[in-house]
């Protein structure tokens, strides 16, 4: 389908990659990875003949449909919905002009045979591309999307990004091409939309090229994955996860063969040079020197050493309740978000917030932070609480005229110019790089310098906003190592799930004015609402529980010794999964399916054995 033929590819600043042939089959659904800058966009937009490589050839079946979302916000219009979905096929549009107009021609000459030949063309022509039904299919996928009809005729422009992405999507679908490429998809979507993206690619018939960072959208999503790596392009078959098992098998067999051949080398020159000088030798010290000259070096497997180093600075201890909020209402005109909401957040937890989009997540983190007010009721932070807000937005509010280090130095009073840089270095900016004006640094790195610019000042409770769009999978690792050791309160929001699941300990479930408390990650949350709907049961608004309900004070101690125990047997069992997961990395075991066959068994049981751990600890905690 599409075949690219030894390109190359270079810019000022260096070289991409070079020589890369690589040949797209129908049904191959791609994943494009890689560090930030490695040039995955740079090899889609070749794919896509948008840009022209320096070296080699790009070639695509002829006839070949292409559909592409790009990384940017849709741009909105004044037209209706419908009319830009309809717009992606504008051979309709063109075909019913031109019947119009043949018609009209007729009408004055029915006998025109040339005439009518020509509408009969077109009227099969018509048929052949679904245009008597086209309306019908545009409404049905657009209702399949979550728009109602009544917003069918709504002006593109009056929708936010996420859903301006699903408008886009709607119209490829009807197109329905051969190939579907994707930039960063879910980079403006809630967990919602990506919810229903990863549903809708993994129904796709076509072939895929996508480039994400989202490594559970990836996993559901493609069965190729493509990696960019210090100008290297490498193809790997299956999903993420199994490119990662893959990779390191790789670096492990190519460490053994670069070593052996490294001491074989050592070896050869040790020869040469004992026995350089005599006649007798001279025959096999040539015929080593040949050796070494024919020899084709395995070059060392380096791995990318750069990581985001983050150091989160310790807060001072801060009280018991970090936030309160009581009988909280927050209206927008007539529109009512929350409604009479109770909500304590502890020293401590670590919260991830959920729901439909629209239902007032990105609204609760503005109230925490007061950048929001609340329309009732009292929101009030402990004594002496810092807080620190990540909005959605941060990079758009970054100064464009402003360096990386006077970005960072006007919120950082009290430290000199080496700690400035130290700070920034953890960060990836080193060198002339914290030099860079903001206007002109990537996606990436405007997101290491707005986290930067947060984090640098100790904080009691860290509110996050989609704290890791644009990072690519190294960055946000080191991302949550850092959040994972953080010692004080966060409250997020974030479609990526592995974040979630990796930094949450509750779900706030919100929608209908309130939320539902989950004692769990967003694995736990989603295991434990499927539960409440299978059984029917009604999931009601959290209520703090108050002493009243406790009996005495031997029925207390009896509660907190079991809630001391199951944190613990959650502590062993997630050591135990923890160990499997290093275990199914032994590249000595890659072979012996029985052994892996066996370690998934042993994981599928602890996770469930979690999960009912979780439950208990959630109901006796109540």
């Amino acid at each position: 389908m599409i075949q690219l033929d030894n390109i190359s590819k270079e810019y000022p600043d260096g070289v991409l990659f070079s020589n890369v042939s690589l040949l797209i089959k129908k049904s191959m659904r791609i994943g494009l990875v890689g560090p930030n800058g490695s040039g995955k966009t740079t090899l889609l937009r070749l794919m896509l003949g948008k840009e022209s490589p320096d070296e080699g050839t790009v070639q695509k079946n002829k006839g070949l449909s292409i559909g592409y979302l790009p990384q940017d916000i849709i741009i909105g219009t004044k037209r209706s919905i419908l009319d830009e979905v309809l717009n992606s096929f504008p051979e309709i549009r063109e075909i019913e002009n031109k019947m119009e107009i043949i018609s009209s021609e007729i009408a004055s000459n029915p006998t025109d045979t040339k005439k009518l030949k020509i509408l009969g063309d077109l009227q099969q022509r018509f048929d052949s591309i679904g245009g008597w039904t086209i309306d019908k299919k545009a409404k049905e996928i657009l209702g399949g999307l979550g728009f109602t009809t009544d917003q069918f005729q709504r002006d593109m422009d009056t929708f936010s990004g996420g859903w301006r992405m699903r408008v886009a999507l709607a119209g490829i679908l009807l197109k329905n091409p051969d190939v579907l490429f994707l930039d960063e998809p879910t980079n403006h979507l809630d967990l919602d939309a990506t919810l229903w993206l990863e549903s809708f690619l993994s129904d796709w018939k076509g072939s895929l090229v996508m480039i994400s960072h989202d490594r559970e959208f990836l996993n559901k999503s493609v069965n190729h994955i493509v990696e960019i790596d210090r100008v290297k392009v490498i193809l790997y078959k299956g999903n993420y996860s199994s490119y990662r098992k893959q990779k390191q098998i790789r670096i492990e067999q190519q460490q053994a063969a670069y070593s052996n051949q490294q001491d074989m080398v050592a070896q050869t020159k040790r020869f040469i040079e004992r026995f350089r000088y005599k006649n007798t030798k001279s025959r096999q010290v040539q015929s080593k020197i040949k050796q070494l000259e024919k020899l084709e070096l395995i070059e060392e497997p380096t791995q990318n050493k750069k990581r985001i180093n983050i150091k989160i600075p310790v807060p001072d201890r801060s009280p018991l309740k970090v936030v309160s909020l009581k009988n909280v209402s927050k209206n927008y005109g007539d529109i009512s978000v929350y409604d009479n909401l109770n909500i304590e957040i502890e020293r401590g937890q670590t919260i991830g917030l959920v729901g439909h989009n629209g239902v007032g997540k990105s609204t609760l983190l503005k109230m925490l932070a007061g950048v929001e007010p609340i329309s009732s009721g009292t929101l009030r932070p402990g004594k002496d609480v810092t807080i620190a807000y990540f909005a959605q937005h941060q990079l758009e509010i970054l100064n464009p005229n402003s360096t990386v280090f006077e970005s960072l130095q006007s919120v950082s009073s009290g430290r000199n110019e080496s700690e400035l840089r130290s700070y920034l270095g953890s960060f990836l900016f080193s060198g002339d790089s914290v030099d860079k004006f903001v206007k002109v640094l990537s996606g990436g790195e405007k997101s290491r310098l707005a986290l930067a610019k947060m984090l640098i000042q100790p904080a009691n409770l860290l509110l996050l906003d989609e704290p890791t769009n644009h990072l690519d999978m190294v960055s946000r690792d080191v991302v949550e190592a850092a959040l994972k050791n953080y010692t004080g309160t966060i409250v997020c929001i974030s479609h990526d799930r592995h974040f979630l699941n990796e930094i949450t300990k509750t779900t706030y479930d919100i929608g209908n004015g309130g939320l539902v408390a989950y004692s769990g990650n967003y694995d736990y949350y989603i295991w434990k609402k499927e539960s409440n709907d299978v059984g029917g049961k009604k999931l009601e608004k959290i209520e703090k529980p108050t002493t009243k309900n406790k009996s005495n004070y031997k029925e207390q101690k009896k509660i907190a010794n079991r809630i001391r125990v199951l944190k613990r047997k959650l502590g062993e069992t997630e050591e135990l999964l923890e160990n499997i997961k290093i275990d199914l990395l032994n590249p000595d075991i890659a072979s012996d399916f029985e052994k892996i066959q066996e370690l998934l068994e042993e994981e599928k049981r602890l996770e469930e054995s979690y999960f009912v751990l979780l439950e208990e600890l959630e109901e006796t905690s109540l």
